[in-house]
């Protein structure tokens, strides 16, 4: 482990493969499997065969079960031959318990698979890709697959997923987004609520810029269960930037629903483990916290970022203000913004 040499890509994903579906994190409770079976149905309807796991429709003490049950069930699926990816229902907040029950060594050996999903899921994609150098796609849940779903951003995770190793994926910024969504317990098969135009910003040193491009290995994840993993075996970041040196690497984050402070304490213990040194860039997505009179999450980054080099792109499309980009840990990647309008190719190179 860690003695990977090169990124190593999953087979394309197409219909009538099998998706395996576990809750690694937090699992469905009843009054939300109605919003489940509308969205295994869609994946169904597209096409794809679906297995579900053990630890997925039941949910105590914000788990679909104990540590051990969760990464049993993980790692049967990724043992499983006709399994071909795997994508959680969405995140959840304990991810971080199964990370000493999976065997990275071991996945490191196997064939790469799809594992889809951002929040908590990013937990362990970020923790495998730096581990193994496997590919992970942070992007869509599973709870947001419903027939029809509203623009076509989210809906690309088909796309991303189809593609194979040197193949190319063009992502756009999307034209609106969603502050508050609907309720599933009422409405099973509801779709994004986009009301609220998007726009991308950009500052260095302190001061918004109009346009940027920037290049390097792309990688990231939530920031809420990211920062525990500094200073850890699963969050060596300045490891894989040294890795990656030559290319240079671009790091994303996104915060769910923390307060503007917390989020400004959380991107400092990153900036002092040296997280954001050497980086080609950084891009933040649109924060789900409330902000304060007093501190916004505005002033959070220009709290941290004001007197460094570091391009740092903001309200970008990604993470739990759908809809978002789905974004491969471990691509080659060209991000540019213009206008207020965001482009990210990937490159699985």
């Amino acid at each position: 482990m860690n003695n990977w040499q090169r990124i190593r890509y999953p087979s394309p994903l197409q219909p009538g493969d099998t998706i395996g579906i576990t809750a690694p994190s937090s699992g469905v409770d009843a009054p939300l499997h109605p919003r489940l079976d509308v969205c295994i149905g869609h994946l169904k309807d597209l096409g794809y065969k679906v297995v579900e796991g053990a630890c997925l429709r039941q949910d105590a003490k914000h788990v679909s079960g104990s540590r051990e049950a969760r990464a049993k069930d993980l790692l049967a699926l990724w043992r499983a031959p006709e399994v071909k990816a795997i994508v959680p229902p969405w995140g959840g907040e304990l991810l971080i318990h199964l990370l000493p029950h999976i065997d990275f060594e071991e996945m490191a050996r196997s064939q790469p698979k799809w594992i889809l999903g951002y929040s908590d899921t990013s937990t362990l994609l970020f923790a495998m890709t730096t581990l193994t150098g496997m590919a992970t796609a942070h992007g869509t849940n599973l709870m947001d697959m419903v027939p029809g779903q509203t623009g076509t951003l989210s809906r690309r995770w088909q796309d991303v997923l189809a593609t194979g190793h040197g193949g190319r994926v063009e992502l756009h910024s999307s034209n609106a987004y969603q502050i508050k969504g609907p309720r599933w317990e009422h409405e099973p098969a509801a779709k994004f609520n986009l009301t609220e135009p998007t726009r991308w910003r950009c500052m260095i040193n302190g001061r918004e810029v109009e346009s940027i491009r920037f290049q390097g290995r792309i990688i990231g994840g939530c920031l809420e269960t990211l920062s525990p993993l500094v200073g850890t075996p699963y969050g060596n970041f300045s490891g894989l930037k040294d890795r990656l040196k030559p290319e240079g690497v671009v790091l994303f984050l996104e915060s769910c629903g923390s307060y503007p402070g917390q989020a400004c304490r959380m991107l400092w213990h990153m900036r002092l483990a040296g997280w954001f040194d050497n980086l080609a860039g950084l891009i933040i997505g649109r924060p789900s916290g409330e902000d304060s009179q007093e501190f916004s999450h505005l002033d959070a980054l220009h709290d941290v970022f004001d007197d460094t080099e570091i391009p740092v792109i903001f309200n970008a499309d990604i993470g739990h203000l759908p809809p978002q980009m789905t974004i491969v840990n471990g691509a080659a990647a060209t991000v540019e913004l213009s206008g207020g309008t965001g482009h990210v190719e990937t490159e699985f190179a």
